[in-house]
């Protein structure tokens, strides 16, 4: 029992990572129907902004966890800035920004490639590589330090969308950009807004992740794939279903890692077959957007 309880927490703690990256897709995709699939690479840059600020320069975790989170979200807003706002403002097909946000995934990706190299680079977490044990419940620090930082941030993203006036903007925009912008809705503000803080949510999910699996270039297309999925299962247009999509898939992945009989490596393919049946089963996910309120 103590043991399934070990691998609730730790499915639990990838859950989160996947959820934080389903909800950095979930920002941009609600209020401009853009899917950014460059949110794994930000997640993977800021992991490496983690190695330097935290291992070579060894700043506070702290100071260089803000300094990180800064320094993406201006990077998410240049983003916009150079590879979107062109295109919306000249009336661009919708799949235009998506080509374009796929080749950014390169850019990115290239410079952190040749920049840093191809090793994998430590990252240390907050409180160590201890354990903690809470009765039948145990499970390492960094664990439960990311079940508890996700929590506080869909808490806080739940309340922005549901009760402010700025969060219902993002809803106005979702549903009909025209009509908000005749409502005097700052269209450029909300997508740039968008995109500063989907590379924030995407940089602390790799900020939090890269202590367990380490900074390396190639770690951002596994994460894109895991959030896409875990938005899929839960819902696109809710915060709760990128949580609860992410925590399914997290448990899904564990539960047939240790239990079915096949080997490790096709049990990766675990999101690719709940991506596939959701998308042909129930497309809109486990969690309906909620109708648009007056």
């Amino acid at each position: 029992m103590s043991d399934f309880l070990e691998l609730m927490v730790g499915a639990a703690a990838s859950g989160c990572i996947y959820a934080l990256v389903a909800l950095s897709y979930l920002l941009i995709t609600r209020p401009t129907g853009v899917i950014n699939f460059a949110v794994g690479e930000w997640a993977m840059v800021a992991a490496f902004g983690g190695f330097l600020a935290l291992s070579r320069f060894e700043l506070p975790y702290p100071v260089g966890m803000a300094i990180v989170l800064v320094a993406m979200a201006s990077v998410g807003w240049i983003t916009e800035r150079i590879a979107v706002r062109p295109l919306l403002e000249k009336g661009a097909p919708p799949l235009a920004p998506i080509l374009a946000l796929l080749g950014m995934l390169v850019v990115f990706r290239e410079i952190v490639s040749v920049s840093m190299g191809p090793d994998p680079q430590p990252v240390p977490p907050m409180f160590g590589y201890g354990r903690l044990e809470l009765g039948l419940v145990a499970g390492s620090y960094q664990s439960f330090f990311i079940i508890g930082v996700t929590a506080v941030v869909f808490g806080a993203a739940w309340y922005f969308f549901e009760r402010t006036l700025a969060g219902r903007s993002f809803e106005a925009v979702a549903i009909d950009r025209r009509a908000a912008a005749l409502m005097g809705i700052n269209l450029r503000r909300v997508t740039t807004l968008a995109f500063a803080g989907s590379a924030a949510v995407a940089a602390l999910a790799g900020l939090m992740v890269s202590p367990n699996v380490s900074a390396h270039y190639l770690m951002g297309l596994p994460l894109a794939i895991q959030g896409f999925t875990a938005l899929v299962i839960g819902g696109v247009g809710r915060v709760e279903g990128a949580l609860l999509g992410g925590l399914i898939l997290a448990v899904a992945e564990q539960v047939t890692v240790r239990y079915a009989p096949i080997p490790p490596g096709l049990a990766q393919g675990v999101p690719l077959v709940l991506l596939i049946v959701f998308l042909l089963l129930r497309p809109t996910g486990l969690l309906r957007a909620r109708e648009s309120r007056a």
